[in-house]
């Protein structure tokens, strides 16, 4: 009985429904997820929004930057506006000293936008990012090999793959002296643990130290020191012949000798002196214009100038 009882409600209660929902005289149902403003108006609020955040980078604010582009992002996705103040995000936290935060900014701009023309910039700023955290403000001032170069060597890859991908970008010239400088610097390191070995008797480790140095970092201030400490690492550890070919052949380059430093990269103001500032291009719909800002080329010296800000979009 009580099971015939349930249907019939259940019955009387669809009846019920359906004479509703056939109801002429109510209103139709609307869709919650469908804004009532018109696609103008909605481009109009996102453009207005964008321009404030925009103007609070220019301004320095990146934390008020940061927090209109997560507006963007929320409220106007999928469009345009969305997609810039992503990538302007990076920058943003970039300058808000978040570097994990872009870090993980850019590599989801990249997984989302992958074609887009900015996905150089992306890569150089990555790069540029890392290239400052490994970074000492006593750089030049006291040896500095003896640090820990993880940094360095994720920012020699970001600018690894920004060359070898897109080697005509505006920044493959910048990042390929930011290269060499990285890899002076890692092989001075090398070397530094290849005196350690020498100085505790470690010969066998200290020539494998000084042979990789040699192989993995050709033209590296280091590696002409590291050749002299392979020779002898190999007297010391008794190993004669591999000793006797290390010392002709540098009897063969003469002209390889032991610099006093490697060279680093110069700033204006010294090491104290602001870091270079990609900073990118605002937003300019309808125009076929590249959405990040140039650096210098290499003959104009691009580590030695600061890319003045654009002009803001009107």
């Amino acid at each position: 009985m009580n099971s015939i009882f349930q249907r019939v409600a259940l019955a009387t209660f669809a009846l019920a429904l359906a004479a509703c929902s056939s109801d002429p005289t109510l209103p139709p149902p609307t869709n919650p997820f469908k804004s009532s403003k018109s696609e103008r108006e909605l481009r109009l609020e996102a453009d207005g929004l964008y321009k404030v955040a925009r103007r609070s980078l220019d301004s320095a604010d990146f934390q008020g930057a940061i927090q209109r582009y997560n507006d963007i992002l929320l409220r106007y996705p999928f469009t345009d506006f969305a997609t810039q103040a992503h990538l302007e995000s990076i920058y943003a936290k970039y300058r808000s000293f978040d570097p994990d935060g872009a870090l993980s900014t850019a590599e989801r701009f990249l997984k989302e936008h992958p074609r887009h023309a900015a996905v150089d910039y992306v890569h150089y700023l990555k790069g540029l990012i890392n290239f400052q955290r490994g970074e000492s403000i006593f750089e030049g001032l006291m040896d500095s090999s003896r640090q820990d170069v993880g940094f360095a060597r994720q920012a020699f890859d970001d600018f690894a793959l920004l060359t070898q991908r897109y080697p005509k970008s505006r920044y493959a010239n910048d990042a390929r002296l930011r290269m060499m400088h990285l890899r002076n610097r890692i092989a001075a390191h090398e070397l530094s643990i290849v005196k350690y070995y020498t100085r505790r008797g470690a010969h066998v480790a200290a020539a494998r130290r000084a042979e990789k140095i040699i192989a993995d970092y050709p033209g590296a201030p280091a590696t002409a020191e590291a050749i002299v400490l392979l020779e002898r690492s190999y007297r010391e550890a008794g190993l004669v012949m591999q000793a006797d070919e290390v010392r002709r052949l540098r009897e063969a380059n003469p002209g390889v000798t032991v610099p006093e430093a490697a060279p680093a990269i110069e700033r204006p103001g010294g090491i104290f002196g602001p870091p270079p500032d990609p900073i990118p291009e605002p937003l300019q719909l309808g125009s076929d214009a590249p959405v990040t800002s140039p650096v210098q080329d290499a003959g104009q010296q691009p580590l030695k100038e600061i890319p003045a800000a654009p002009e803001p979009a009107k």
